[in-house]
């Protein structure tokens, strides 16, 4: 860092040098007219580029962020040692660990309840817990948690995709109203050593048939079609724009006989700026798929 701040310093105080030591070569009529030319072609090349290389493919890298952070989110985790990935567990679901010989679990449990999920067949089954609470407010709070975590994780496993599980979600009421049975759930309180005491939980058996594997394959279908709908219109009305700005100068350059070159070429320079700012702000509210 110290290095690239001392290389920007030199770099600046040499054009600041060269700049005021050309200074009284600059302000000659003669070159004030050929700088405005080369300066402003020079600003309509800049912009060309920059547009050229987001309409290339920059654009989904400004759009796709918040994935590149959860990826390496999801490296940090997974290069961490098993102590530290059991304190990043702890804190984002805290719940009561205790040795089996200090819990006495009530009779009565289903056999489902601790199952991994099961994806063969043609109805899929997830088991889910809310973890044991003292509350029993906590623990349907914490059950609902789980049921929508459990649910983007299976959209994600279905779809092959993290982004569908983001942009196709269910919330809990709506899980439990068509795809939880009320034979499916199940409340327990177990005892725990002191000081703990009785904890609450809740259990749930999730059941995701045929229909609602169609249902979220064609919620993705329409996601991923108006994805590429809004790509196109945005890349083509910025090449438009672009094509047009540069269209416009040479036809008011040749109108007024190269007059006002030097402010016409301005002009065309900050337009596909703008062009090109609005289009990275409109780029970041599309889903780039």
């Amino acid at each position: 860092m110290n290095t690239i701040l001392s290389a920007v310093v030199i770099i600046t105080a040499l054009v600041g040098s060269a700049a005021f030591a050309a200074w009284p070569l600059m302000s000659l009529p003669c070159l004030r007219c050929g700088l405005k030319r080369i300066g402003g072609a020079g600003c309509i090349c800049l912009g060309a580029t920059i547009m050229g290389l987001l309409t290339s493919g920059f654009l989904p890298a400004v759009a796709d962020d918040k994935p590149a952070e959860a990826a390496a989110a999801s490296k940090k985790t997974a290069e961490a040692t098993p102590t530290e990935t059991k304190r990043i567990a702890a804190e984002a679901d805290p719940q009561i660990e205790a040795p089996p010989d200090t819990v006495e679990i009530p009779p009565g449990r289903p056999s489902w309840v601790g199952l991994e999920p099961n994806t063969r067949g043609k109805v899929h089954k997830v088991a889910v817990s809310s973890g044991p609470y003292k509350k029993e407010g906590q623990a349907k709070r914490a059950l609902d948690e789980a049921i929508e975590k459990a649910t983007s994780e299976y959209i994600a496993d279905q779809l092959g995709s993290e982004r569908a599980a983001l942009l196709i979600h269910y919330n809990a009421g709506t899980i439990k109203d068509r795809y939880l049975k009320e034979a499916n759930k199940y409340h327990d309180v177990a005892r725990y050593s002191e000081p703990v005491g009785d904890m609450h939980e809740h259990f749930a058996l999730l059941e995701f048939g045929p229909e609602f594997r169609k249902e979220i394959d064609d919620s993705w279908t329409k996601v991923k079609a108006t994805s590429r709908v809004l790509q196109t219109g945005l890349v083509s009305g910025a090449v438009l724009m672009l094509l047009s700005s540069i269209f416009g100068y040479f036809r008011l350059d040749n109108a007024t006989r190269g007059y006002y070159s030097g402010r016409l070429q301005f002009m065309t320079a900050a337009a596909i700026l703008a062009v090109v700012g609005a289009g990275v702000i409109v780029a970041q509210h599309i889903n780039w798929l």
